[in-house]
Formats: structure tokens, sequence, C-alpha cells
């Protein structure tokens, strides 16, 4: 039997720290990458691992050290009874009569056998009942911490179904990660920013946009990494509709940031500086931007001929409002030529839209041409246009 402290060089009462030195020491003097052409220093080596991993193992070393004291136990008690041969025959004839009486004493033998397996025995039993108790006593704590991580869950549960949102979501998120038998937990935690966005979705539905903003802006509190970018097109315009466009633009602009429809943000974004805040001019130098990411798109796509071939079908919606309010604000600021050239090109490519028609018709009125103004009104109640024509045009 290989004596696993002889190996790391140790003593039998050597401790964990010991035994880690003695294994690092060995470990690098034996590695097979310093003797490479050594097979026996492999040899070697792969004995001080395996003295390493039986010695700081707590289950194995006391098997190991049960074994050891057995084989030592046995080896002191039999050695008094162990024939030695002598050296030669004659010096046997002589001492005879001497050695006739030197027999074995089985009883004895098997006394100090039973002796050496009831200590075994009992230094077995001791060690398995420390085990069963440090086992049950992990598993008492276990136990102890599942019902109070399900405490915690209940209660954010309670919270949550309460509107006490932030309350809940602060208990799920101490909880951090989730065990097997926690799954209904891990669920419920994945399924709490979904039901305060549906949550907020039917406020903002609803035409209740505070109430909306209250729970789309947790929403990005509670995971302020995740682009949400619908929940913060809404949010936009919620705050739009609160009187809040210097909120409402911030979050457009990190659209533009992102590259998250470029267009239709620069739209909005001038569509709040008009309306709101009264500035077309800034207005117009978000549009002209949009005008120019638009025609760029066009010639990338369709080639230098775009116009030829574009249609409203090819189309984003949101092009049609770009050029729909750039025409309105080239009217607001007394630029006439421009809006007819940018209603014109609306109804190029969307020949339904009556509201192109009615922006031409401002613009001809602007330039004193009241006939062709009044053709465009005519053009205006073809497409179902439900307004009043000037008196001029009568």
């Amino acid at each position: 039997m290989t004596n696993y402290y002889h190996v790391l060089g140790l003593s039998e009462d050597a401790t964990p720290d010991e035994i880690k030195a003695a294994f690092k020491r060995l470990a690098v003097k034996y590695h097979p990458d310093k003797h490479p052409d050594k097979p026996e220093m492999e040899e070697k080596f792969k004995e001080v691992n395996r003295a390493h991993q039986i010695l700081s193992d707590e289950y194995e070393k006391a098997r190991f050290d049960l074994k050891l004291r057995y084989r030592q136990f046995s080896q002191s008690e039999s050695r008094p009874y162990t024939y030695q041969p002598p050296r030669s025959d004659a010096w046997k004839n002589r001492n005879r009569t001497r050695y006739a009486s030197g027999q074995i004493d089985y009883r004895q033998n098997a006394i100090a056998t039973a002796y050496a397996f009831g200590i075994t025995f009992l230094i077995a039993l001791v060690v398995m009942t420390g085990v069963w108790v440090k086992q049950s006593y992990d598993y008492h704590k276990l136990e102890e911490l599942l019902a109070e991580r399900r405490t915690t869950y209940t209660e954010a549960r309670h919270f949550f179904e309460a509107g006490e949102y932030k309350i809940a979501f602060e208990l799920m998120t101490s909880l951090n990660f989730f065990r097997n038998e926690e799954v209904d937990m891990k669920n419920f935690k994945s399924s709490m920013l979904e039901r305060i966005i549906a949550k907020g979705d039917l406020q903002y539905k609803n035409g209740n946009y505070t109430g909306a903003i209250v729970l789309y802006e947790m929403v990005q509190e509670f995971a302020p990494n995740l682009p949400f970018y619908e929940l913060r097109q809404k949010l936009a315009e919620a705050y739009k509709e609160t009187n809040q466009p210097e909120k409402a633009i911030e979050i457009l602009k990190n659209f533009l940031v992102g590259e998250y429809e470029i267009i239709a943000s620069l739209v909005k974004i001038a569509e709040i500086q008009r309306d709101e805040l009264n500035n077309p001019e800034e207005a117009l130098d978000h549009l002209l931007i949009a005008h120019r990411l638009a025609i760029k798109r066009y010639k990338t796509f369709y080639g230098e001929g775009y116009a030829l071939v574009i249609n409203e079908k090819y189309v984003p919606k949101s092009h049609y409002y770009l050029y729909t309010n750039l025409a309105d604000i080239y009217l607001k600021l007394d630029d006439p030529d421009m809006a007819l050239k940018a209603s014109d090109w609306n109804k190029y490519v969307w020949p339904d839209s009556a509201a192109s028609f009615i922006t031409s018709a401002n613009a001809y009125i602007a330039l004193g041409e009241h006939r062709r103004a009044c053709q465009e009104f005519d053009g205006a109640f073809e497409r179902q246009w439900k307004g009043d024509a000037p008196n001029f045009c009568n």
C-alpha cells in the first residue's frame, strides 16, 4: 500500500496547507515538461498528483487514514509472532529444541484483529456520522434559504398586483439568480416588464398620456440598456401631448444617434419645433436633413432616374409626412415656390393626397395666381376634400 504522505515527503499529521504546499513544490520539480526524455519523472509526477488528489479530498483522506492506521496496527500486533527462518541448517538443528515451543497464539491474534476492526469501525462510524450531520445541516440551511427567497417572491407579487411596481422590481432584483426549484419566480421576473409595458400601452390607447408616461419611464428606469424603440416612440408622443416638447425631442434625437428610423424621427422633431415651440426655422433645418437623406436613399435603391420609377408602394409613409411638412413650413416662411416643389413631389408619389393639392392651392394664392389655385382646389375636391374653396373660385 502506497503511503501518500511519504510520496509528498510529509508526516501523517500534515495540515491541508502543508499538503498543498508540498504538492506545488513536487509538481514543479517532476513536471514532464521539465524532463521530456525521462519517463520515470512522468510516473513520479502522476504519483505526486494522485497523492494530492487523495489527501486534499476530505472524504478520500479519511478513508486513506483509516486504511493506513489499520495496516500499521496489524503490522505492530503481528510482528512478535512472525517466523524468522535460520541462516543455516546447522544452526536450525542446534536450536531445534529451543524454538520448538515458539508457536503462533491464534486466540491472541484473533483478539488483536477484532480489536483493530472494532477501532476501524468506530472511526468510520464517527466520520460517516460527521458527514451525515454536515449534510443535514447544509440541507436545513438550504431549506431556510429557499423559504426566505420564496417569501421575498410572494411579497414582490403582492406589491406588483397592488401597482407598486418599483418595490416589486427591487425585491425580485435582490434575488439575483434563480435555482432549479424557482422556475416560477424566474418566469415572473421575466414577465414584469412586459406586463408594465402592456398597462402603459392601454393608458396610451385610452388617451391617458400622463399615466402612460409614468409606466413607460418606469420601464426605462428598470432596464436602461434595452432599446424599447416602440415604447420610446410612444413616450415621445405622450410627452408631446402633455406639453413636454423638450423631452420628446430628446428621445427623438437619441433615435438619430442610434440610426433608428432617422427620417421619421427628424420629421417628428420638426413637427414639435413648428407646433409646440413655434420655431419654423429649426423645423425647416431638420426637414432639409431628412430630405437629403431621402434623396440619397432613392438614388441608392433606384439610381439617378429614381423619379421615373418611384411610387408610393416603395416609399415609407414617413416620407409623405416629410414633404407635407416641408411644403407647410415653406408657406409659413413665405417661400411659396419651394412649397410648390415639395407638394408637387407629394402629388407625384401620392396622387390621392388631397392635402398636397390644398398646399399647392395656398402656394398659388400667395403667388397671386388665383386661377391655378382654383384648379388645385378642384383636385382636392375630386379626392374627397370636405373644405370650402375661396370665393374667387365660385
